[in-house]
């Protein structure tokens, strides 16, 4: 059994590693090295042969330490390095084409037995001289600061010279791959097979990063308003209030882009909206109505009830439609656990009302301080704007380190903090699968996902409080029959003393549903997909449930009320049906306090 804080809870899951991070992509240089070292060993007899095989092969293990250390530098930053190491690894690669390429070794390969080797020896060379020369060198010029506003826009330019650096990085891998594809590998000995086989994986490992990357630098400048102005709904979601996927979204704004630079344009506040409506703003799933009930339509306060952010995003927008009518491209989604990480890459802002706001700070006087500083909502509103404004001109105008910008960015969309819901279709499938889409995954095969999701009912935002802890088990890997079981445990526990419930400002905690310091919680548990629950407990009792079907799984909701000190244990239980099960893993409501994720599968092999 293992324990991880939020941030560190994903570790199972299959993540989309940028590019320049993957392992992968610096494997097929190794595996030249091994095919030459095994071609000569599998009975080269030729003497010239040999000594070119040798002398390759000593080209190749000159370049292997090497290709460490370009990683190593791009990974710090230091492009300059990564590109000085990579041009030194291309003149080894070139040397061992050469010598795997002359009359003599061409010859060599109608000779029967010895040919066939000596051929995917050849090719193995060059197809590392050609991922080194088209892809690892042109890759070490990509650099994060072609992503990172300067006065306030991105230089499209750029974004387009980039994209055609891995457009010509991934012809280079499919020609690399059909002449690999072309090899007789019923000729071949064990150990030259083997390693081909390693270079097909290695191949297959490194097409579908270069893909999206390529498409994403070619969405990007239409994104950034390549064509024309953008719009942008930004939602920052109060996580002191929770919700499916953050928390109430009580500020929005509207970003535009346009030709690359970028501006707040529009800001509003709940209380914009018509809410307390009668009907839902706009027709909702049947399913999504049943579970999370019409209120998800009727306030705005409440479209972040769903784990599913792209149900959130169409209803917003219908709000956002009916009360100012600015055509919107694409909605988006923040927290200030988020903005805070955002914050230590771009240093403090200071904000119009005269505070300053930090890496350190900015969640405490966001989610807790300002409801005491500022208690009519109007002031507050005010207060969420002016930080939106600064935190949005210091992203854009203060001189920020690219790589912890990235970083950043990256922790905030693993923790579920970043989501994005576009409208073009080409942007949604970039993103599809990923973290940022929002969604649940709809089959087992790759990861068996289980969800916990927190719901807050006390109208205040006392979640600032509220410390959730998850454990998860399966004996998925265990089990003879093919129907295996799961178990989802989530713990809420109120860390209010008190001693500290008087001196709670009213919008925190108004005591106007529940008694004062009193949390009052709708969970909801997903189980994996086609899982059926069997069982439901609270605090060790077992209690009454109703399956409810939802995106392809079955959920059940249970209510929950603690109190300052107390505790709630809510545990599920899940019957699984015969099928591929991934590596278990759960998603989760982003909280203020980091989340404890405790995962135990007996007899499941991590993936690497």
């Amino acid at each position: 059994m293992t324990t991880s804080s939020s941030s560190h809870s994903h570790r199972r899951r299959k993540r989309r590693r940028p590019l320049l991070k993957r392992a992968a992509f610096w494997v097929p240089v190794s595996i030249a090295v091994v095919l030459i070292g095994l071609a000569v060993g599998g009975g080269l007899a030729a003497k010239s042969l040999y000594d070119q095989a040798i002398s390759a092969k000593g080209d190749l293990e000159k370049a292997i330490p090497l290709v460490d250390e370009v990683e190593k530098s791009m990974l710090a930053g230091d492009a300059a390095a990564a590109q000085a190491t990579a041009t030194k690894i291309a003149e080894y690669t070139a040397a061992a084409k050469e010598k795997t390429d002359g009359p003599l070794w061409r010859a060599g390969e109608v000779i029967p037995a010895a040919g066939p080797n000596l051929a995917a020896a050849r090719i193995a060379a060059s197809s590392a001289d050609a991922l080194v020369r088209d892809a690892v060198v042109p890759l070490t010029t990509l650099s994060l600061d072609a992503l990172v506003p300067k006065d306030g826009a991105v230089d499209l330019a750029r974004l387009t010279e980039l994209a055609g650096v891995v457009e010509k990085a991934a012809s280079s891998v499919e020609q690399v791959k059909k002449e690999v594809a072309g090899i007789d590998r019923g000729a071949l000995v064990d150990q030259v097979a083997g390693g081909i086989g390693m270079l097909d994986n290695a191949l297959a490992k490194v097409e579908p990063v270069l893909e999206p990357t390529h498409n994403a630098l070619t969405l990007l400048p239409k994104a950034l308003g390549a064509e024309g102005p953008r719009n942008y709904l930004v939602l920052f979601q109060n996580n002191a209030e929770s919700r499916g996927t953050g928390g109430n979204p009580a500020a929005i704004a509207v970003v535009t882009a346009d030709q690359g630079r970028i501006s707040i344009t529009q800001q509003a506040s709940s209380s914009d909206f018509k809410n307390d409506r009668a009907e839902p703003v706009t027709t909702i799933d049947p399913q999504t109505l049943e579970l999370y009930t019409s209120k998800i339509g009727r306030y705005i306060q409440d479209t972040t009830l769903t784990p599913n952010f792209p149900t959130t995003a169409e209803i917003v927008r219908a709000f956002w439609a009916e009360s100012f009518g600015t055509p919107i491209d694409g909605v988006a989604s923040f927290d200030p656990v988020a903005l805070s990480y955002l914050l230590s890459a771009t240093g403090p802002v200071t904000l119009t009302t005269g505070e300053t706001l930090t890496a350190e700070n900015a969640v405490p006087l966001l989610l807790n301080e300002v409801y005491a500083k500022f208690p009519d909502s109007k002031e507050q509103d005010a207060f969420f704007a002016a930080t939106a404004e600064a935190v949005f001109r210091g992203l854009l105008t203060q001189p920020s380190d690219p790589k912890t910008l990235v970083d950043m960015l990256a922790k905030a969309a693993n923790e579920g903090r970043l989501l994005y819901a576009p409208n073009d279709k080409d942007e949604s499938a970039v993103i599809a699968g990923t973290l940022v889409n929002g969604t649940l995954p709809e089959v087992n095969a790759e990861n068996t996902t289980v969800g916990v999701y927190v719901n807050d009912i006390t109208a205040g935002k006392l979640d600032y409080y509220m410390q959730l802890d998850i454990a998860a088990e399966t004996d998925q890997c265990q089990t003879k029959d093919g129907t295996p079981t799961f178990g989802v445990t989530a713990t809420l526990a109120n860390t209010l003393t008190p001693d500290q419930v008087p001196g709670l400002a009213e919008y925190i905690s108004p005591g106007t549903y529940f008694p004062k310091g009193v949390v009052s919680t709708d969970l909801v548990i997903y189980g994996p997909v086609g899982a059926t629950p069997t069982s439901v407990t609270v605090d060790g009792k077992e209690v009454s449930f109703t399956p409810m079907p939802h995106l392809g799984r079955n959920a059940v909701k249970v209510n929950v009320t603690t109190g300052p000190g107390q505790t709630a244990k809510v545990s599920a239980v899940y019957t699984g049906v015969a099928g591929a099960y991934g590596p278990l893993e759960v998603r989760h409501t982003p909280m203020v306090r980091p989340t404890g994720v405790t995962v135990n599968a007996p007899g499941c092999t991590a993936k690497g």
